[in-house]
């Protein structure tokens, strides 16, 4: 059962939660280990487990061996219950302590309950008593994210990026294991070093979790520049098709998309409570826009229609999936650029028209910037995209060296979004905000 849990689990976590692990080669492969971390969610023990190839049994509140197929859930997976109210856990306690002497791995949550959202505090001492009694090595364990995964008082998870941290070992001398077995100071000494080494990682993550939550409930941001792009471009294919006498038939496939799109942004800005769902809409409705509006704006332009327009509609719309795990400020500096690159591609093709010309553009931005920028699942984003692009080309056999000035548009795309909109976009770089785990 375990064994089937943790294949099934691994590759839907990091699907679901973006699940990154560091520090694996920190947890001994034999011999008695206690895995201690803080706990902020649901999820944690099996967090803890997936990727770690030995069996870990967990000390698991006594509450949930009552729930019907939950507990036997559980305990087949090897847990065990404690009594979390203090003083009456001698029992689990005995049962720790004999799965350590027996060699084998131990999982345990010291603050003896789910975390509020802060650091660590003050522990209960049994892991270092346990320790001092088995002689087992303590590997501390950051969680980070899995609070924004799953909050608290929420019944449901929901997609957020989390990052399980196995820190350096702690094994403590034999000298003091014996000289001082019932020192009450050196237990609690012994619990300040496991809450250090979860904290240095957590404190950064807490942070993160704490300015992106204030930032959803801020009052919209004014129209951004980009987002004036679709005006300009209706009145540019509106110039376009006066000329070529053909503003009569096209007009309203030009500026009606334009007027919904802009009173979106009029409703965002004066009736939307802000909030994560409205500022996410907000951030990914130019590409939407995009991709519903450009068949429209292409005729109007009188320019090649495009091949393969279902297939870069595709691709654009599922190169968004990793940036339900990304921080805020990357999503914005994506839809900047891939809305740059698809309206200075259109330009180009006023100039040097191609019917793979959108869409050589748009995908070369997004393996640019996903390897750039090492977003989630950069990898696979990128094998997809360049096999939707080499797909294109084998079935329309329109390769022709002018599509290199449309690569290029994409590279230099993403060096104006290094270069200028970094320092606006990024504030992580001046500490503010922290995604990952510090080291």
């Amino acid at each position: 059962m375990l064994a089937l849990i943790k294949l099934i689990g691994r590759p839907l976590f990091r699907v679901l939660f973006a699940v990154e692990y560091y520090g694996l080669e920190n947890v001994p492969a034999s011999g008695p280990v206690i895995l201690a971390g803080n706990h902020p969610s649901y999820l944690d023990p099996l967090l803890i487990a997936i990727p770690i190839k030995r069996i870990i049994r967990f000390m698991a509140w006594d509450a949930l061996f009552r729930v019907p197929l939950l507990g036997r859930l559980i305990r087949s997976l090897g847990a065990f219950p404690v009594d979390i109210r203090r003083g009456k856990g001698e029992a689990a306690y005995r049962e720790a302590l004999r799965v350590l002497e027996s060699g084998d791995a131990l999982g345990i949550f010291p603050e003896g309950q789910r975390s509020e959202a802060g650091p660590m505090g003050e522990l209960r001492t049994g892991v270092a008593r346990l320790a001092i009694e088995s002689g087992a090595t303590i590997v501390p364990i950051t969680i980070g994210g899995a609070s924004r995964a799953w909050p608290k008082h929420k019944l449901l998870p929901k997609p957020a990026k989390i990052i399980v941290r196995y820190h350096q070992p702690i094994t403590l001398a034999q000298d003091d294991r014996a000289a001082r077995r019932d020192d009450r100071g050196f237990h609690q000494a012994v619990m300040a070093r496991v809450a250090a080494s979860i904290n240095r990682s957590l404190a950064p993550a807490l942070r993160g979790s704490s300015h992106f939550e204030k930032w959803y409930r801020q009052p919209p941001s004014h129209i951004r520049s980009y987002e004036l792009a679709p005006l300009v471009a209706a009145l540019i294919a509106t110039l376009v098709a006066g000329l070529r006498d053909t503003l009569g038939q096209t007009w309203w496939r030009v500026w009606l998309p334009v007027a919904l799109y802009y009173l979106y942004l009029i409703a965002d800005l004066t009736v939307f409570r802000p909030q994560r769902e409205t500022k996410w809409l907000r951030n990914i409705m130019p590409v939407v826009f995009i991709i519903g509006w450009h068949y429209w704006l292409i005729r109007a332009l009188d320019v090649p229609a495009g091949a393969m327009n279902l297939l870069l509609a595709g691709v654009t719309l599922a190169a968004f999936f990793p940036y339900f795990w990304e921080d805020y400020y990357t999503l914005q500096k994506f839809v900047r650029g891939l809305v740059v690159v698809y309206y200075f591609s259109l330009a180009l093709m006023l100039g040097w028209p191609h019917p793979l010309g959108v869409l050589v553009a748009t995908f070369s931005f997004i393996t640019i910037f996903s390897v750039w920028y090492r977003t989630n699942f950069y990898r696979a984003t990128v094998v997809v995209t360049l096999l939707a692009m080499g797909t294109a080309f084998y079935l329309t056999n329109a390769i022709e060296i002018r599509l290199l000035v449309y690569a290029l548009l994409a590279a230099a795309a993403v060096g104006y979004l290094q270069t200028f909109v970094n320092a606006a976009y990024d504030i992580r770089k001046a500490g503010e905000v922290t995604t990952k785990s510090a080291k």
